[in-house]
């Protein structure tokens, strides 16, 4: 079971921990990059997607084993009294509350993460903060059908706010979809999967994008006679191509480290070379290998854009990173080399 539909108790106990936060005056509710001050609405946003995926995975870890409770936190403290504990706090088993026998994140991914990990002080700080327990990393999605095809109706802070709108007169959040909100758990990480497959990005290195080939809807190499477009610059074609293959950021432009940009290919294929991009022309299926990257699958007769791309305005890191791109985490766990979180979910219930 790595699933759970989230109740309306749920949201209720995320939007008053969020209003008690909020209205504490010992908490500093102004905003970290800005300076300047949020209102009860900003700071609701802040804590909710977080929160309910914390209540989420709770929730399954007792579908999992209906002996125990697993404790979350939820007290407001003061800055001082904040400590380096993990999600799970407590574990009320036999009538008895102990301390869990696992260190537990909990962490919420969405469809737009790239990548997924730790700065290298935050693992060091969970590390030292685990005793020596076993150190997991959940990550859980927060997924809600949408009304309209309008994207903005699933808010989670919208449809909380049209569901106890429904028991008054007001008709102000009606636009919103009605109450739904399934936490999954898409993977689990432990900590010495993120020693193993992660990449350490150092301070000042560039993040990358991860979806690295977009299949083209139509040939951007040819015009309709089949010939060479004119803003095609040279063509190289690869037969029966088995070998490393070095993928450029921009033209004669590589990566920092090889690691990022070195591809095992395997297949047959044309490169266009244009100005501002590169497309492959698969002629049979392509495979494309890279540790960092995880495997990709080029169809025969597609096209495709071809870069290795920088992520963001401003791609410069300011820590020091350990990253897994997520879409290699679901590869490393078809091949087993990472245990799926149906499974690795009943041994923590089990464990902790």
């Amino acid at each position: 079971m790595k699933y759970y539909d989230l109740k309306l108790d749920d949201f209720i106990r995320v939007f008053e921990f969020g209003t008690n936060y909020y209205i504490d005056p010992s908490k500093n509710t102004t905003g970290r990059t800005t300076g300047e001050p949020r209102g009860l609405g900003a700071i609701l946003d802040a804590f909710t997607l977080g929160k309910l995926t914390e209540i989420g995975v709770e929730k399954i870890l007792k579908l999992n084993n209906l002996n125990k409770n697993y404790i979350l936190d939820f007290d407001i403290k003061a800055n001082s009294q904040v400590k380096d504990e993990p999600d799970i706090i407590n574990i009320l088993e036999n009538k008895k509350i102990r301390e869990p026998n696992i260190f537990i994140e909990i962490k919420n991914t969405s469809e737009k993460d790239r990548w997924v990990g730790l700065t290298e002080e935050q693992f060091n700080t969970i590390k030292r903060s685990s005793n020596g327990r076993m150190i997991y990393m959940i990550y859980a999605s927060i997924r809600s059908n949408i009304k309209n095809s309008n994207p903005k109706t699933a808010d989670l802070t919208g449809m909380f706010l049209k569901d106890i709108e429904d028991k008054s007169k007001s008709k102000i959040f009606q636009r919103f979809a009605d109450l739904n909100a399934e936490c999954k758990i898409e993977f689990i990480i432990s900590a010495k999967d993120l020693e193993r497959f992660s990449f350490p990005f150092e301070r000042g290195m560039n993040m990358y994008e991860t979806r690295l080939f977009e299949e083209k809807k139509r040939n951007t190499i040819y015009n309709s006679v089949d010939k060479i477009r004119k803003d095609v610059l040279k063509i190289k074609k690869y037969i029966g191509f088995n070998d490393d293959f070095e993928l450029e950021i921009k033209s004669n432009v590589f990566a920092e480290n090889k690691k990022i940009s070195m591809f095992k290919i395997n297949g047959s294929f044309n490169l266009a070379f244009k100005k501002a991009k590169t497309t492959i022309e698969c002629l049979s299926n392509v495979v494309i290998k890279n540790d960092i990257f995880g495997e990709f699958l080029l169809k025969k007769g597609k096209f495709y854009k071809f870069n290795l791309e920088t992520l963001g305005r401003d791609p410069k890191l300011k820590r020091n990173n350990l990253f897994i791109a997520k879409n290699r985490i679901y590869q490393l766990i078809l091949e087993k080399k990472i245990t799926s979180p149906e499974n690795l979910i009943k041994t923590i219930a089990r464990k902790i």
